[in-house]
Formats: C-alpha cells, sequence, structure tokens
C-alpha cells in the first residue's frame, strides 16, 4: 500500500502550529503517526482526519470569543503552557482583526521578537500590521521596571487613545503576566490588575491576560480566585478548546 507520509516540519506548516505542538500530539496519540528511527511521519490521511477534528475543536475555542462582549471586556485567561499560550493569543488577535480593530500586545515574562516569530507561525501578519500601525508590542516589564504598575497601565490607556484616534472603534489587547512579574510579589501583581481593571473599565477595549498554571497547587488556587476578582470572565483554554466561566462577583 502505497501511503503519503509526511515530516513533522510540513504537519506543522500545514496546521499553523509549531512542531513542538506536533511532537506533544504525537508523544500524547492525539495525532497518530509512525516512528522511524528517531523521526516521526505522519500518514497524509491521518493528518486530513486531524484537520478535521480541528475544525470542530475551533468552532469550540471561537465560542467564547464570540461570547466576550466585542466592544468591552476584560478577561482571565488560564492556560497550561506556552503553546497553549500562543495558540490563545493568536485566536484572540485573529478574531480582533476580523471585526477591524486594533490589536495591542504586552509583553512581560515574553520577548518582543520571540512573540512576533510566534504570531507569524500561527498566520497572523504580524510584520504587515505592524507596519500599518494596526499591531503595536510593547515591552510591559520595561515599563514596571521604570515606572511600577502605573508604567503598564499607562501604556494601556495611551494606546486605547491612539487607538481611537486613528480612527478604531475597540482595541483588542492581550497582556500574559507571570505570577512573579511584578518585583517578584504577588500582591503587587494583584494591585496591578486591580489598577488596570479601573481603567479598562472606563475606555473601549476588550482586553484578555493569559497566565499559565502548569500545576494548580493549593496556593495557586487561592492565587487564582484573587485574580478573577479583577476580570469580568475567565476562560480556561488547553489545546485549542475552551471553557468560558463569567464572573460575578459575591458583594
Amino acid at each position: 500500500m502505497n501511503e503519503e507520509l509526511l515530516t513533522v516540519d510540513e504537519v506543522a506548516q500545514i496546521l499553523r502550529t509549531t512542531t513542538n505542538t506536533i511532537y506533544r500530539w504525537l508523544r500524547a496519540g492525539k495525532l497518530p503517526g509512525i516512528k522511524l528511527g528517531k523521526e516521526w511521519r505522519i500518514k497524509k490521511e491521518a493528518l486530513e482526519l486531524k484537520l478535521n477534528e480541528n475544525n470542530q475543536v475551533n468552532q469550540l475555542s471561537r465560542s467564547f470569543l464570540d461570547i466576550i462582549n466585542p466592544q468591552h471586556d476584560h478577561v482571565l485567561a488560564i492556560t497550561n503552557s506556552k503553546d497553549n499560550l500562543y495558540n490563545l493569543e493568536a485566536e484572540f488577535f485573529k478574531k480582533g482583526l476580523s471585526k477591524g480593530y486594533r490589536l495591542f500586545k504586552g509583553c512581560w515574562w515574553q520577548n518582543p521578537d520571540d512573540v512576533r516569530q510566534e504570531l507569524t507561525q500561527r498566520g497572523l501578519p504580524v510584520e504587515d500590521l505592524e507596519a500599518k500601525n494596526s499591531l503595536v508590542i510593547v515591552d510591559l516589564l520595561a515599563q514596571y521596571n521604570r515606572s511600577g504598575k502605573n508604567g503598564p497601565v499607562q501604556i494601556w490607556a495611551n494606546e486605547i487613545e491612539k487607538t481611537v484616534g486613528l480612527g478604531y472603534t475597540t482595541m483588542w489587547g492581550s497582556g500574559s503576566p507571570h505570577l512573579l512579574s511584578c518585583g517578584g510579589h504577588f500582591p503587587n501583581l494583584v494591585e496591578f490588575e486591580r489598577s488596570l481593571d479601573d481603567v479598562l473599565k472606563k475606555l473601549p477595549v476588550v482586553g484578555i491576560c493569559p497566565y499559565i498554571f502548569e500545576d494548580i497547587s493549593s496556593d495557586c488556587f487561592g492565587q487564582l480566585i484573587e485574580l478573577m476578582k479583577h476580570h469580568n470572565s475567565v476562560v480556561f483554554y488547553n489545546d485549542e478548546s475552551a471553557t468560558l466561566l463569567k464572573n460575578y462577583p459575591v458583594k
């Protein structure tokens, strides 16, 4: 039987994801593959089945983007890996782009050049968008180190003002803090999120704050609850599927 076999690089390019994601799917059995020595090969027929599955999964991941308020929202996102975080940001930005909104990406632990590369690999035309000022990528950690929490908060506010001045009705922005981003002290992070939420409530922006929680321990669970208090909703995102929970604060 003559069946066409594809390399990991070829499959990653077709699915517009990274080779690390493909390797993870292969190891987990989510994508059937054949091991030839140290190299993996994927049957073209198996890939077509995966593409059909992805169409269904993408409907799930898009559903939370359809539920959030397209003109104004502030969403906490929980992922468990860098790949999932970048996948989430790419889907979020593509949705905002489809609505004709300006995009903002704030970097904490991420290197801006790495962000450009990762988002480009996931099908976002980063270079063209930056050239047209339809996307801006900012190092928020550097701003925090210079000015404390007011630095990153002011950057968000300035970019929203600039967005409106350029004729856009709304800005879709993503920041991705680490639990220890604000000087290594979680209370500082909570204070930043509280201040950011106070500002975003008054402005035409859809903001999403993706965090990586590799292991939800008892300490992390408490931190997660604290962060939820300063967002309108929380989305749990894993392997391109998502569940959105609306936040109804208890008075």
